[in-house]
């Protein structure tokens, strides 16, 4: 029998082993060589600040990263729904990674790839990504930005009062305007921290770069001073000038009132001194040049003398600020230095219809009370032209004056001066008037009259308002004269002595006026001719008075 060979024992599992030591040295080869690839490639499922880099080199996945950036912009939000942009391009933006990609890629576990495979895991990752830019670009970016141009921007503008509104009655607040002008030294640093952060939107408003009104219509003194000038526009005061109505309201004291920083109302003087002077203007009329209608038909023009209005502009502007001051409306006269007769009426008319007339030609007169003619006669002028002409306002008038002068001293019973030392009296020295008896027996200046006439005209007129108007009229001349009587001569002493007699006894309270009284009915007598003086039918009344007068002032 044929000897066997011995068997092998566990030969097929060698192979098996073998087999399979093989496959499991395939198995880690293809293992090994993937984990080695993934040495350089992120995992499945590896996400950098959100951005898929599975299967990536680093520089895939920086160009990922740089894809999924975009074009950066920052955007400026500004006022009245206005947007500037700063892009990226204009200051050469550009990522820079600093390795921080190769960090994150070094700290995975690129053994465990299969569980990343088998998408049992995700590998999220996050890192700061630094960005470069040009800075002298960026500052050139923000140069070029319409809201920092101050030359085109709209500066605030503070809330104020309006001027006078005739529909309110005063003035109202006049709301702020809030501009755009920015503030650069805000809004430059805001940029560029903006651009650093790579921040996308910037809110000037919200970041407070306007620049701001200082002053807001909510602004409690400002509605202070707008309710305090109101209280003043309030005001109408109302010159009536003649027929004219001037008018101070609101619409004037607007422009006059200004607040101190006390809070007080000030009054500007200059502006009331303006107005004043325009209304004295206006109005007066004192040394006007008038055009007159004569006695004898003729229209004249007559030059020189003080008739007229005359304000007293100090004195106005005094008493018009005191009023404004006061807050106090109504009608108000001007402070007058002196009056005429008629007022707005103009130059030509102001004399009114109460008026002395002198034709110095004719030696005539005539009076005229509230445009009748009263009276007329004939006169005894200034000896070599001495009678000045023109219009003229009476200065006063005095009862019993006594004028004095160089080498005479007069007494008169009715004194009316209108230039200086020359005006209308009584002459109890003459019986006749008129003609050319001026010539050679003129008077000093003044225009003698007799006296009844003297003594009509004083009883008629106001010296304040009244006029005389001394003119030369050719082809007026007259050679008749009209006389006075003894009587009427005598009448001026009879009744000042009756006066004085009905004045009773002489006191310390009358002392004065009966000594001025006595003197002037003794000089009066004694400038009477013997003639004139036999027409004194009570001169017993003058003795008595002189002696009354006389122990009255050796008892004192």
């Amino acid at each position: 029998m044929p000897t066997q060979a011995p068997r092998r024992i566990g030969s097929p599992v060698l192979v098996v082993l073998s087999i399979l030591l093989g496959l499991l040295l395939i198995v880690f080869g293809l293992y090994a060589g993937v984990s080695k690839r993934y040495e350089s490639m992120f995992l499945p499922g590896s996400t950098v600040n959100g951005v898929d880099v599975s299967g990536m080199t680093v520089s895939q996945a920086e160009r990922a990263l740089e894809d999924s950036q975009g074009e950066y912009a920052l955007t400026l939000l500004e006022r009245d729904s206005v947007t500037e942009t700063i892009t990226g391009a204009e200051i050469d933006l550009n990522l820079s990674f600093n390795g921080k990609l190769d960090e994150l890629l070094a700290g995975q576990n690129h053994w465990g790839w299969p569980v990343a495979v088998l998408g049992s895991r995700a590998y999220p990752m996050e890192m700061e990504t630094a960005f470069s830019y040009d800075p002298g670009k960026l500052t050139d970016a923000i140069s070029n930005l319409h809201c920092m141009n101050s030359a085109t921007s709209t500066p605030p503008r503070d809330a104020y009062l309006s001027g006078f509104n005739a529909e309110i009655g005063g003035v109202e607040i006049v709301a702020e305007v809030p501009g755009n002008l920015v503030d650069q030294s805000i809004l430059l640093p805001a940029i560029q921290k903006a651009v650093a952060s790579m921040q996308t939107e910037l809110d000037l408003e919200a970041l407070g770069c306007y620049v701001a009104p200082s002053v807001t219509a909510d602004d409690p003194a400002l509605q202070a001073e707008a309710a305090q000038l109101n209280e003043y526009l309030g005001i109408s005061i109302t010159y009536q000038m003649g027929e004219d109505t001037v008018e101070v309201n609101g619409r004037q004291l607007v422009e006059w009132l200004s607040f101190e920083d006390d809070g007080s109302v000030n009054v500007d003087e200059d502006k009331v001194k303006a107005f004043v002077r325009q209304l004295a203007h206006d109005y007066n009329t004192i040394y006007s040049t008038r055009t007159f209608m004569t006695s004898y038909g003729q229209e004249i023009t007559i030059e020189g003398g003080d008739y007229g209005w005359w304000m007293d502009e100090p004195a106005e502007v005094e008493a018009l600020i005191e009023q404004i001051e006061n807050k106090e409306s109504g009608v108000r006269e001007p402070v007058w230095r002196q009056k005429a007769a008629a007022l707005g009426v103009g130059g030509s008319r102001d004399i009114g219809n109460t008026y002395v007339e002198v034709n110095l030609t004719a030696q005539h007169l005539y009076f005229y009370k509230d445009g009748q003619l009263m009276l007329e006669s004939d006169i005894v002028s200034g000896k070599n032209d001495g009678t000045p002409t023109g219009t003229y306002s009476f200065t006063y008038k005095e009862r019993y004056a006594t004028l004095n002068g160089e080498n005479y001293s007069s007494p008169v019973s009715f004194w009316m001066p209108f230039s200086g030392n020359v005006g209308l009296h009584d002459a109890t020295w003459r019986t006749q008037f008129g003609g050319s008896l001026y010539k050679s027996g003129g008077s000093h200046g003044c225009v003698n009259l007799p006296i009844r006439v003297a003594k009509t005209i004083y009883e008629n007129i106001d010296a304040e308002s009244a006029a005389v108007i001394v003119y030369k009229l050719e082809g007026t001349e007259s050679s008749s004269t009209s006389s006075q009587s003894y009587d009427d001569i005598a009448s001026a002493i009879v009744s000042a002595l009756d006066e004085i007699s009905d004045s009773g006894a002489i006191t310390s309270g009358n002392y004065q006026m009966m000594k001025k009284r006595i003197n002037w009915a003794k000089a009066a007598y004694s400038h009477l001719s013997a003639a004139a003086q036999s027409h004194v039918t009570n001169y017993d009344k003058l003795v008595e008075a002189v002696s009354a007068l006389n122990s009255y002032e050796r008892s004192h």
